[in-house]
């Protein structure tokens, strides 16, 4: 069947455009469900096109509007809350032109007012029968045919105002009717000066004879005409463009043009810039640029290539791009493999050896592109040459330089950072791995506070605020590990700006934790010192006294058994001094940290005591990091200690803790109340005892950096519970079996 030629009415083109769109979608809004349903079940079945989607209140009406697809909008007008009108503005205000039926059992003549004043669509009053739903489903088809028409006609012209080419409509006399923007633009005019005018004013006068006698008789023979016109501008100024004719069924005549002037120009000014571009191609020395056929064979040849490569162009043109290659990669099909890369995938890179005319090598970096026509057929390559062996020994220098600071940092045991201007550890040595338990790749994503208590984060952050701010800053922290431990720093950093301008802060972390138990141990002597001066000042005045009172009797009496009392007062005083300088050289002797064999270094201590029928366990062996001579003294007291309050027989075992050791006797203890005060120089649980024994122990542990409490015994080795027991603690003890 052929198609009719008769043009469709305008009934007939609204129809076809609903019918191509499909199904109408109604939101139908009505405070009745009943009804509303009702309403629904009428609608689809008058309605062959109508999909009805039913919502009960306004608020749901709305939702539903937001979720698009809906073409028209049927509403009840009395409904609580918000009314139908109140539902058209909000509408209005979000769909302006969307199709709006009130429907509603109220009617009047001031509703209906209200209504068309705010924008509705069609206002149809509820009735009884089903008439009613016929003529409602009619108001929504032509409602949505004029909606939708309207649409397309809108688009149609908002196409035709912002194409790029000019459009223009002529009557049958050859005046204006209508020109787009874009074509009064093209000849400089404003579209009030146009319109109403003859198209003779864009013509040349030696050239519109052509438009009479060529051109307009054409169009109705050939039903167009295309081709250039040469035109001129209000402005006088000519101009070429592609101009195009055709009568519409009304006898309008449509006009399109477009100028073409500038690509005249454009094309003129490409022809130059390509032989502009090929004398610099042929002057640019850097590069080799070499042009290639599809095969891989040399077509051109720029000074640059030859400089490099050693041959002119007479020498290489026709030869195969496979000639720089050495020779084991020429026998593979190296270079034909690239070309075939860059064939498929439109660019191929390589670096590599290549060769020149003398046999001679150098490092090349080089970039194969493909070349194809318009109509997408290959036309060969592109081949751009550049030197890097200075580059690559540059790199490669650098790289031992970067390795030789990368291996000096990492055997440093200080720690090595460095953070960027953001916040980001960018650089750390290998000691901070070791210290910290993170690798590399973790500490590279971690915030710098992240390695802090949280209690220290804050302080950490402005120290490095600081180092950014004034170019250095100094904080001690406690280092936070991956397992939890801490382990004191001191942290120098300073900033640093390298060559393209970015800031960061680098620096160092120091282990202080010898300093602080050798500051722990200062504080700890200068208190015993202190606790000495008032030992010397209470224990030396007894002796003293009791001299001077014998001597004063022994001159008023004549009695020399005087004498002999002032005698042995002053001997106490002798060994009270003795005894006190032997306290005060402890703390001074310990210099020089060893492992330490703990069953070898104990037992040796023992054997130089007198012991009697006492005897010792050393449970476990293992190594301490100590002075050993001082280590033995410390042993030797405490033995000793435990002999003289334990009895002949006491048994006394030592053993290793996490951090430390423990010596343990069975003998009566020590009372809770006296076991802070055992180590003050002078004090004793026996009537004949100094008293300094167990401060020289104190003496000795302080200057280890270690501690020592004094507890009840546990009963190690089976035995029962009591006795005295004496903890070293914050030692670095290593066990072993």
């Amino acid at each position: 069947m052929v198609p009719s030629s008769e043009p469709l009415s305008l009934r007939e083109r609204l129809d076809t455009l609903t019918r191509q769109r499909g199904d109408i979608t109604v939101l139908h809004v009505d405070d009745e469900p009943g009804f509303a349903e009702l309403v629904s079940i009428y609608l689809e079945r008058e309605g062959e096109a109508l999909e009805v989607v039913t919502e009960t209140s306004v608020e749901d009406g709305l939702d539903r509007l937001e979720t698009g697809g809906v073409d028209c909008v049927v509403s009840d007008y009395d409904m609580p809350g918000t009314d139908g009108l109140e539902f058209l503005e909000a509408v209005r205000a979000e769909h302006p032109n969307l199709p709006f039926i009130l429907f509603t059992g109220k009617g009047s003549e001031e509703i209906a007012s209200e209504a068309i004043s705010a924008g509705v669509t069609d206002y149809l009053q509820k009735q009884g029968g089903t008439d009613q739903y016929t003529l409602l489903v009619n108001r929504i088809e032509n409602a949505v045919q004029q909606y939708y028409a309207t649409r397309e006609v809108q688009r149609g012209f908002h196409a035709i105002e912002t194409t790029r080419e000019g459009i223009a409509f002529l009557d049958e006399e050859g005046r204006f009717l209508y020109a787009n923007p874009a074509y009064v633009d093209t000849y400089g005019y404003e579209r009030e000066e146009m319109i109403g005018e003859h198209w003779e004013m864009l013509y040349p006068d030696d050239h519109v004879s052509r438009v009479y006698e060529e051109i307009l008789p054409s169009v109705p023979v050939e039903g167009e005409w295309t081709g250039e016109s040469v035109h001129k501008r209000k402005d006088g100024t000519r101009l070429v463009v592609d101009h195009a004719l055709s009568y519409c069924t009304e006898g309008t005549l449509l006009c399109f043009i477009q100028d073409i002037t500038a690509q005249e120009d454009e094309e003129r000014a490409l022809e130059g810039g390509r032989h502009r571009l090929s004398e610099f191609v042929d002057a640019v020395e850097e590069y080799a640029i070499v042009a290639l056929d599809p095969e891989g064979f040399v077509t051109s040849w720029n000074r640059g290539a030859e400089r490099l490569k050693g041959y002119c162009q007479e020498e290489i043109v026709g030869e195969h791009v496979s000639v720089f290659y050495p020779d084991e990669k020429s026998e593979e099909g190296y270079a034909d493999e690239l070309l075939e890369t860059a064939r498929d995938a439109g660019s191929a890179t390589d670096t590599g050896r290549r060769v020149r005319k003398d046999g001679s090598t150098f490092r090349a970096d080089v970039a194969i592109t493909a070349v194809f026509d318009d109509d997408g057929v290959h036309q060969g390559f592109l081949k751009v040459t550049r030197d890097v062996t200075r580059q690559r020994e540059a790199r490669r220098e650098r790289e031992v330089e970067q390795d030789f600071l990368d291996k000096a940092l990492n055997v440093l045991d200080d720690l090595f950072y460095a953070i960027d201007d953001h916040g980001n550890i960018v650089r750390v040595a290998d000691r901070a791995t070791e210290v910290t338990g993170y690798s590399r790749t973790e500490l590279l994503s971690m915030s710098p506070a992240d390695l802090f208590p949280p209690e220290d984060r804050q302080r950490i952050q402005t120290d490095i605020d600081e180092a950014f701010e004034t170019g250095s800053a100094t904080t001690e922290a406690d280092l936070l590990t991956k397992d939890g431990r801490t382990v004191p720093y001191e942290f120098r950093k300073r900033r640093l700006t390298d060559t393209e301008g970015n800031q960061f802060v680098v620096g160092i972390g120091r282990d202080i934790s010898d300093r602080r138990r050798r500051e722990r141990r200062l504080r700890r002597q200068l208190d015993q010192f202190e606790h000495f001066g008032s030992v010397l000042s209470h224990d030396l005045r007894t002796p003293l006294e009791t001299v001077r009172g014998r001597l004063e009797l022994a001159r008023e009496t004549g009695d020399e058994g005087h004498l002999a009392k002032a005698d042995a007062a002053l001997e106490r005083l002798d060994d009270i001094i003795d005894d006190l300088a032997a306290v005060m050289r402890e703390g001074e002797l310990v210099r020089e940290f060893t492992d330490v064999e703990l069953r070898e270094c104990l037992r040796d201590a023992w054997s130089s005591l007198e012991t009697a029928e006492a005897t010792l366990t050393v449970e476990g062996n293992g190594t301490i990091r100590a002075d050993e001579d001082a280590f033995r003294r410390l042993a030797e007291n405490l033995f000793k200690n435990s002999i003289e309050h334990g009895g002949d027989d006491v048994h006394v075992t030592v053993g290793t803790l996490p951090d430390g050791f423990y010596v343990e006797d069975d003998g009566p203890g020590i009372p809770p109340a006296d076991r802070d005060r055992i180590f003050d120089a002078g004090h004793s649980t026996k009537a004949t005892g100094g008293g300094f024994g167990l401060a020289s122990v104190r003496q000795l542990v302080l200057a280890h950096g270690w501690e020592i409490t004094a507890t009840e015994g546990e009963g190690e080795g089976g035995r029962e519970a009591g006795g005295a027991r004496f903890e070293i603690t914050d030692a670095d003890v290593e066990t072993g079996s």
